[in-house]
């Protein structure tokens, strides 16, 4: 967790999260502060996803408080406001696939409208985004006919034309070719360069020593780890076996 005057764009306590009788999240507490990367790692299993979803507002904890960018989200409910300044990348696309590119961008851009500053139309952040994934050349193709790599990028221009101060990301770099993975390093570091929090899950350890300012292991639904700044990849690894008993 980081000291200082600066105030948290995430502030969640005690969170828990259960399945049924299966307990996914036991009494977690985690900070993200303006301009951090927080890597998150873990075995299979350890609820890392399950967390970030909670943190975007897509889940709801079983127990624990939320508060993001200063206002309570759980146990009450986001406000729409908090909700437009959070962008979100899973394991699904959450694009429609008979639109064109150009078509899902505008639409999420009319969706937002309001939350980003600055008096770009739709169709200019549209056209901005595509340029910044590389699939300028592809935006009026139907998105059911991308490659996955394509997909991927379209559903990145997706979760930050908005420009969010806070991203959230579960595998970010699945599917992308080299220059797709330097592309994304470099959104990920100018979000946090313009004071935006960046939450993202990996299991690349080397590119979380390059790109995260702090990291998070998850063990069996806890916290068993939380460092900054990030080691190197070697103490990482060896760290990492150390408290889950897996190689990476």
């Amino acid at each position: 967790m980081q000291s200082g005057a600066a105030a948290s764009l995430v502030e969640a306590r005690g969170l828990k999260k259960a399945f049924g009788l299966s307990m996914v999240l036991r009494d977690v507490h985690v900070d993200v502060f303006p301009g951090e990367v927080v890597a998150v790692l873990g075995p299979n299993g350890a609820g890392k996803s399950t967390l970030l979803r909670i943190l975007g507002c897509i889940a709801r904890a079983s127990a624990g408080t939320l508060a993001l960018f200063g206002t309570d989200c759980h146990p009450g409910r986001p406000e729409a406001a908090v909700l437009g300044r959070i962008g979100f990348l899973g394991h699904e696309a959450m694009l429609y696939q008979d639109l064109t590119p150009r078509q899902n961008l505008e639409l999420f851009a009319r969706l937002y409208r309001g939350v980003r500053a600055g008096d770009a139309t739709p169709e200019d952040l549209a056209r901005a985004s595509l340029e910044r994934v590389g699939l300028a050349h592809a935006q009026e193709r139907a998105t059911r006919a991308l490659s996955r790599g394509m997909l991927q990028r379209l559903a990145i221009a997706r979760a930050t034309q908005h420009e969010p101060a806070l991203l959230l990301l579960d595998e970010p770099f699945t599917a992308l070719d080299e220059s797709g993975v330097d592309l994304l390093s470099e959104i990920i570091r100018r979000r946090a360069a313009s004071g935006a929090g960046v939450v993202l899950i990996t299991h690349d350890l080397a590119r979380v020593s390059g790109l995260a300012t702090r990291v998070v292991v998850l063990v069996g639904g806890r916290v068993a780890y939380d460092a900054s700044p990030v080691p190197p990849a070697g103490d990482l690894a060896r760290d990492y076996r150390r408290l889950t008993g897996l190689a990476v």
